[in-house]
């Protein structure tokens, strides 16, 4: 098996947790039949390790919906970026025509 990914993640506690995604390649079995890829998902918290295989089927399914997914999030973020700094001008728009308003009374009073 190869190790295609690997991404540890450190804890506040010293014992690191990873995700990796190993791929055994495709090959031919005993019968002399082509046999496909096998993928592993392992999950390992420090104290236990998990492994999860995925047929090509399975991988190719992961990989189009966390597409789907990573696209949706993106789309999300970006709403929500344009909506927060379309307040932020408002807010900012707002205090200065405020200010002016401010100093306008200022200038009436004095004449």
């Amino acid at each position: 098996m190869k190790r295609i990914l690997r991404i540890p993640r450190f804890a506040k506690d010293g014992k690191p947790k990873t995700l990796e995604l190993l791929i055994d390649s495709a090959s031919i079995n005993d019968k002399g039949f082509a046999q496909e890829a096998k993928f592993l998902l392992v999950i390992d918290d420090g104290n236990n390790r998990v492994g999860f295989q995925l047929t090509t089927a399975e991988a190719s399914l992961l990989y189009h919906r966390l597409g789907y997914a990573l696209n949706e999030a993106s789309k999300e973020y970006i709403e929500m970026e344009e909506k927060s700094k379309k307040n932020y001008e408002e807010k900012k728009g707002s205090k200065k025509s405020g200010e002016e308003e401010d100093f306008s009374d200022l200038m009436d009073e004095e004449e």
